[in-house]
């Protein structure tokens, strides 16, 4: 039901799009009219990413969810992804950084980048939900080298936020969970991170 019902909810919303970037390429809108279109090209986006991901979460259900590896420097991506959350750092007066420990480490690595990017996009975009204005934000990557002798990326993000309490913490992987209600997601997000993270052999906590 889930699956059939995304499905026809993401051919509406495609048509949408196409028109928004009609109305913005080629009509001479007012101030206002463009301020109404970047409204509607947000959450036409937004509404897509979601029915995207309960389309991926069904996938991983049934297994059928699969990785597209290539080799990507992780380094250089996540500076790349990081740009896009500049804007929403400068609106909220947070002090964002990204620290890569050990410049002369190796990032390169094979990565799914669309998973990896979505693992990245849902883990900040909580961190920057939930810290206050004036707060901060530090995302650190570094390599570390396990007991197997295997090396790997390890990648932490921190925040000024108020945190969660422990008889939420264990269950913020479970599908549909939600916290409270004044800051309501969709409850699959961080289900679908960990199964993403997972599918690359990593650990997520």
């Amino acid at each position: 039901f889930f699956t059939n019902i995304s499905h026809e909810l993401r051919t509406p919303l495609t048509l949408i799009q196409g028109p928004i970037q009609e109305l913005r390429e080629k009509e001479k809108l007012s101030q206002k009219g463009m301020q109404y279109v970047d409204l509607m090209e947000k959450n036409t986006k937004q509404m897509l990413q979601l029915v995207n991901q309960i389309l991926d979460f069904r996938k991983y259900e049934n297994g059928k969810l699969e990785l597209v590896l290539s080799n990507i420097d992780l380094r250089a991506q996540l500076q790349e992804w990081s740009g896009a959350f500049r804007a929403l750092a400068l609106k909220k007066h947070i002090h964002f950084i990204l620290d890569v420990e050990n410049g002369q480490a190796d990032y390169k690595m094979a990565l799914d980048a669309e998973k990896m990017e979505r693992i990245y996009f849902n883990v900040l975009s909580n961190a920057f939900k939930f810290t206050p204005e004036n707060g901060s934000i530090v995302v650190t990557l570094s390599a570390i080298a396990q007991a197997d002798g295997k090396e790997y990326a390890r990648l932490v993000v921190s925040d000024s936020g108020s945190g969660i309490s422990v008889q939420h913490i264990r269950h913020i992987f479970d599908r549909f969970y939600q916290i409270d209600v004044n800051h309501a997601g969709s409850g699959i997000g961080l289900a679908l991170t960990k199964a993403f993270v997972e599918l690359h052999g990593g650990t997520i906590a």
